[in-house]
């Protein structure tokens, strides 16, 4: 209850602050914007936002065309550009449905007219976008994307576009949401509804909305010259000065956690003639992918490379995992990843023989070689991290852009597989998949939930030992034991430095060593772990008699992590993960330590942390730990977790004093 308390305050506080700073009123005449919008230099509100929407209407309603209804959407925006950055607005996409083969249900992107104004030399100067400024390109099988830019875009450029789509997916409405990556002066959202259609609407967001509910009427005319005329529900939402909403490097999806409003069909109710419920269910989604041609019927088909497989001696592998593992070496000898996640793919041949595929062209593949292996297979179809948290409320197709699979290696144990895997190996996933709402889908489709990102684990271990001289030099080794995830993402680190010893010399000055021998077992290896081992030498400062030494040596966290002192989002970590360093130094002989390093416990649910040393015979051991147990901590746990790394940090940095002794 407290909780929600303070963030009503904070709501009511920012939504006055809101009101008091706005120097703009919204302008809700098109194609024509004022004096006071041109001239705008800067947002007040948020005087650092690179660009403004200062009005965005979309209306949806539904029309009688040819005997069946269809939906239209028509939107209208006009935007400001602030500062440099604030170009990019300017480039523009559209995401449309139209299926590559079966053209009977589609969308259509109509009327699209775009134009930039400037003012110059005190007169308004119109810049209209042409046709060649406009592309379209197939996403997947299913998906289209209209990309047009809009000309003539400075810093102080007013743009106004609008378009409308046309859909014969009536039973499908878009979501809409209120808040974008820049702040929103003005936003409303117009929605009408026949009555033989029933809607579940559902607002979200911490923003204050107004709503209105109002009803209409529509007419549908039959191709025999006949009218009826239904009511309709008609709701509208309007937005004032709502705030930017970004993905930073602690969120994955921001528009989760703004405004936004959904619509779930539940029915169809025509007198006379259709009563029908359609709460679709997950499971529907899935006897849908599974007798889809291109999905489920690809899952069964054996793999070009079959032959090879079978001269090979594959299938003799006892060891289903290693047989696992022989396929997945065998299939990245063929084909590299393109860098692109997807849910459909290409036919087999046409990646083997161009090399390279999306993550889907290589799991469909893969599925199909570990099938020649004698290994069962699960596709788990998924909504990338980056691309918003899955809806479990309403169900579509249209949500899921990705799949990974899963590889039966006994009656209990499936693990994970990804063809943009490039560095990790069996569950080890790159971030942007380890989703906790995944959907398995089984050949009876009874389908199941699994959480990608439980089993997701980052794991250091790392031991340093050295021996300090009279002159203030360190001498040692350090050796660390990296495992899954961390493992991953030390060998791409290697991977993709241009020059190896460059990426040494960055190592050095980021710990302030001088690196004697480097080693690195295990990096071009399929397995969990790496080990990097690393001679090093450090010179610690030093002034007559006195050793000023920091006692981790490499510090492991250099500076925090969070430096904004309010958080409007949540905290997402990758992954969970754990990070044990112990060392070990030696100090020179007749020497003593000062004062013995403090030691420091921290926790706060989810995560924990210690830094503690002794001193004893000439030996300073210390050790540091940090673990991270759970991913999610929402806003309003933002504040202490910025408390626990900066007083993390600080015990991190702590300096001891070696002097001699008498």
């Amino acid at each position: 209850m407290k909780s929600k308390f303070c963030l009503s305050i904070l709501v009511l506080s920012l939504s006055f602050q809101s009101i008091k700073a706005q120097t703009i009123e919204p302008n809700l005449k098109w194609g024509k914007p004022t004096e006071e919008e041109l001239k705008m230099t800067v947002y007040d509100i948020e005087k650092d936002a690179d660009a403004l929407i200062l009005y965005h209407q979309t209306s949806v309603n539904y029309n009688f065309v040819n005997g069946d209804f269809k939906v239209f959407y028509r939107i209208k925006s006009r935007l400001k550009v602030l500062k440099p950055e604030g170009k990019r607005v300017a480039d523009e996409s559209i995401m449309y449905y139209e299926n590559e083969t079966n053209r009977v249900r589609k969308e259509a992107v109509l009327g699209l007219k775009a134009t930039a104004y400037n003012l110059e030399s005190g007169k308004v100067v119109k810049t209209k976008m042409e046709n060649s400024m406009v592309n379209t390109e197939r996403l997947d099988k299913n998906k289209m994307l209209l990309k047009f830019s809009v000309p003539q875009v400075k810093v102080g450029t007013v743009i106004e576009y609008e378009y409308r789509i046309e859909s014969d997916y009536y039973g499908d409405i878009r979501d809409w949401y209120a808040q974008h990556d820049i702040p929103v002066l003005y936003t409303q959202y117009e929605l009408s509804i026949p009555e033989w259609f029933k809607f579940n609407i559902e607002e979200t967001g911490v923003n204050t909305l107004e709503r209105q509910r109002n009803s209409g009427s529509m007419t549908l005319a039959f191709n025999n010259g006949e009218n009826m005329f239904l009511s309709t529900d008609e709701r509208t939402f309007t937005g004032h000065n709502l705030p930017a909403i970004k993905d930073d490097n602690w969120i994955w999806h921001a528009e989760d956690y703004g405004n936004k409003v959904t619509a779930e069909l539940s029915g169809i109710y025509i007198p006379g003639e259709v009563h029908k419920s359609y709460s679709s269910t997950w499971m529907d989604v899935d006897k849908q992918l599974m007798g889809d041609e291109d999905f489920g019927d690809r899952i069964k088909s054996s793999s070009p490379l079959k032959n090879e497989i079978l001269a090979a001696g594959i299938p003799d592998i006892a060891d289903k995992t290693e047989r696992a593992a022989a396929v997945w070496q065998l299939l990245k000898k063929k084909v590299r990843w393109n860098k692109e996640y997807a849910i459909w793919g290409k036919s087999s041949s046409k990646v083997l023989k161009e090399g390279t595929g999306s993550n889907a062209d290589i799991n469909f593949l893969y599925m199909n070689m570990l099938k020649d292996a004698g290994i069962e297979t699960t596709p788990i179809v998924l909504r990338l991290r980056n691309s918003g948290i899955l809806p479990l409320s309403h169900s579509s197709l249209k949500y899921l852009n990705s799949f990974v699979v899963g590889i039966h290696t006994n009656d209990s144990t499936m693990l994970m597989m990804d063809g943009s895997v490039e560095d990790g190996y069996f569950n080890v996933l790159p971030a942007r998949l380890l989703v906790e709402k995944a959907r398995a889908l089984v050949k009876n489709n009874d389908g199941y939930w699994v959480n990608l990102l439980e089993g997701a684990n980052s794991r250091i271990a790392t031991t340093i030992q050295a021996e300090l001289d009279a002159e203030g030099v360190l001498t040692g080794f350090k050796t660390s034991q990296l495992i899954d995830e961390s493992a991953a993402s030390l060998r791409q680190s290697w991977r993709e430095a241009k020059d190896s010893t460059e990426l040494i010399h960055k190592k050095e000055e980021h710990d302030g060593i001088k690196i004697e021998d480097y080693q690195l077992e295990g990096r071009h290896d399929f397995s969990p772990m790496v080990k990097e081992t690393i001679t090093f030498t450090k010179q610690c400062d030093a002034a007559g008699d006195m050793i000023y030494l920091n006692p981790l040596v490499f510090t492991p966290i250099q500076e925090s992590i969070f430096t904004d002192e309010e958080r409007n989002l949540p905290v997402e970590f990758p992954c969970k993960g754990t990070e044990v360093i112990n060392v070990i130094i030696n100090i020179p002989d007749g020497y003593t330590v000062d004062e013995s390093p403090k030691p420091i416990i921290l926790k706060m649910e989810g995560i924990s942390a210690k830094v503690m040393g002794t001193v004893k015979k000439g030996r300073i051991n210390m050790l540091y730990q940090l673990n991270i147990s759970k991913t999610f901590f929402p806003q309003s746990e933002y504040k202490d977790l910025k408390s626990f790394f900066d007083r993390l940090v600080e015990s991190t940095k702590n300096i001891i004093t070696i002097k001699k002794a008498g």
